[in-house]
């Protein structure tokens, strides 16, 4: 398998980063690209995947124990529980979660935002996905030492035995709090004149029993108050092919630091290839059937204009000494001079209330519909197909608070022939 390596810088804004392509062990070609170029591999190089290797003194990384029942749940509580462990505010990070580990854990990690945003432009100009990002400290060979220390181009890498990307995952699963989680470091980076300084701090927090350091380091750093150490010496690794020899399922374990696009191998772009005809038909149907509804809603306009002016002309011909105004309140007041819109409810207001009674139960049929204008009700004779569909219609009157008074049933040859009275409160 062919994986590309993309080295990133360590400094927002930095105007390249190295690449490199590894297969069988062995560096097959390299080179250096700009954000959103595109690495010049050799002719039929197909890389299946690519791998980003951050620097590790600008990634915090811990493994935490996050509260929560649902993946959103944990996603908004992850960057309160490594606040203080922070250098930076919260509004300059990005936070991002890896999945829930067998233990209950998960990776946490947290990147400057501008700085982030500048890795994800070099990664995006790959051409290849997915892109699996972590910090270069944790690729380096653990080898199931307690600490692991190289001195690799000017920096000093550190990685503890939490931080093996090739440890057991399921292995001591400890129950430590969740304070004492998120102070565990995985992994350091540093310059050589701060290790003096550094390291022995790290190792009696650590206190190592198994110390893997490269050629020429003075391994007394790792031992706090000379402690007896099993020590192992190795030479300078090369990142770039630790990296392409990780497992796949390591880097499953980590969050996505460059975001979940980046870190999937599907290519919706690629995918969607082949539909770009159908798309296109599609989006002219659309731009059609919009402007065939834009023609409907005119004409459909057009014709309540042609209602309402018939509306009104009936209006002026039944009252001709009345101008129409509001013609549903004119109504109203010509009903109530008949006496057939007082007494607590009004012809009209009952009618439409009937009407949506009617609606919502089926297989009733209205014979007829009379006005009681003493008891502001309206009096319908009706025929159910049984004796519940009455205690139906009540249901719904009573929904709409109106009152269904029952005037009796009886059955017939045709079904059941009942009457009764809708009136409001």
């Amino acid at each position: 398998m062919s994986v590309l390596v993309l080295t990133l810088p360590a400094q927002a804004g930095a105007d390249h980063a190295s690449w490199a392509l590894v297969e069988d062990e062995a560096v097959l070609a390299q080179g250096v690209l700009r954000p959103g170029e595109a690495p010049e591999l050799p002719y039929g190089a197909a890389p299946q995947r690519a791998v980003a290797l951050l620097p590790a003194e600008a990634v915090f990384l811990r493994r935490v124990s996050v509260p929560g029942g649902s993946e959103r749940d944990a996603r908004r509580a992850a960057p309160f529980l490594i606040e203080e462990q922070l250098a930076q505010p919260l509004e300059a990070v990005s936070v991002e979660i890896g999945p829930k580990q067998p233990d209950g854990t998960r990776f946490v990690l947290a990147v400057d935002s501008a700085l982030r945003e500048s890795w994800r432009k070099f990664a995006a100009g790959l051409g290849v996905k997915p892109v699996h990002a972590v910090p270069d400290a944790m690729t380096i060979p653990g080898h199931g030492a307690d600490m692991a220390v190289y001195a690799l181009e000017g920096r000093v890498l550190i990685q503890t035995r939490g931080g093996d990307l090739h440890a057991d995952p399921d292995g001591d699963a400890s129950a430590r709090d969740m304070e004492a989680a998120a102070s565990d470091r995985l992994f350091a980076a540093l310059e050589p004149e701060l290790a003096d300084l550094v390291l022995p701090g790290l190792s009696a927090q650590v206190r190592p029993r198994r110390v893997i350091v490269t050629e020429g380091f003075d391994p007394a750093l790792t031992a706090p108050d000379d402690a007896p150490i099993a020590l192992k010496r190795m030479p300078e690794p090369d990142l770039r092919l630790t990296a392409a020899s990780v497992p796949l399922e390591a880097f499953e374990r980590l969050p996505a630091a460059l975001g979940a696009g980046l870190a999937s191998g599907f290519d919706w772009a690629e995918t969607l290839r082949p539909w770009r005809a159908a798309a296109g038909l599609a989006f002219a149907a659309l731009i059609g059937l919009a402007g065939l509804n834009a023609l409907q809603a005119s004409v459909l306009e057009r014709r309540a204009e042609a209602y309402e002016q018939a509306r009104q002309e009936t209006f002026q011909q039944a009252f001709p000494d009345t101008r129409p105004v509001n013609i549903d309140v004119q109504l109203r007041r010509r009903l109530a001079t008949v006496g057939a819109a007082e007494g607590g409810g009004g012809f009209l207001e009952l009618g439409a209330a009937l009407s949506a009674i009617l609606a919502d139960v089926d297989g009733v049929r209205v014979d007829s519909i009379r006005y009681d204008a003493e008891r502001g009700g309206l009096a319908v004779s009706a025929l159910y197909a049984d004796f519940g569909d009455f205690e139906a219609l009540r249901a719904a009157a009573e929904a709409r608070d109106l009152i269904l008074e029952d005037g009796g049933a009886r059955q017939s040859a045709d079904g059941v022939e009942g009457e009764f009275t809708v009136r409001l409160p």
